[in-house]
């Protein structure tokens, strides 16, 4: 008699794990469809408009990564030292002439003479990457 109640209990305990997981699993299953879902409707706010100003950043960002990979390597660049606050800062010269701060280094002008320093205020003009370091290596 008693084997009969502890084994109807058991098949009762099977019987409401099972429901318990089977509800687990469809909850589960059911939340990554809404997932999905939810993902599928954001691709409605993406726009054609979106879709362009990305393309146009990315060309715009690639434009620079070329040209900043460009004056790494290129030893023809014009290269211009200057002292401002206190430091030395590298610039280069681009297609258009315009000044852009290519490095700000961290070598004080506080130990630099006179001459050399009124030479930085004024910007110090150099052919090419290799020269620069050597110059650079001259002021540390």
């Amino acid at each position: 008699m008693w084997k009969k109640v502890v084994l109807t209990i058991s098949i009762i305990s099977i019987l409401i794990i099972g429901i318990i997981i089977f509800n687990f699993l469809k909850t589960s299953r059911e939340e990554s469809i809404d997932i999905v879902k939810n993902e599928t409707n954001l691709s409605k706010f993406v726009t054609d408009e979106c879709i362009d100003e990305w393309e146009d950043y990315s060309i715009t960002l690639q434009e620079e990564l070329s040209e900043a990979s460009n004056v790494l390597t290129d030893e023809s660049k014009t290269y211009i030292l200057k002292a401002e606050n206190g430091y030395i800062n590298i610039y280069y010269l681009n297609e258009k002439n315009e000044e852009v701060l290519y490095k700000v280094t961290d070598i004080s002008t506080k130990f630099l003479e006179e001459e050399d320093i009124l030479k930085l205020e004024t910007g110090i003009e150099i052919i090419g990457i290799q020269n620069v370091n050597m110059l650079l290596e001259d002021f540390e």
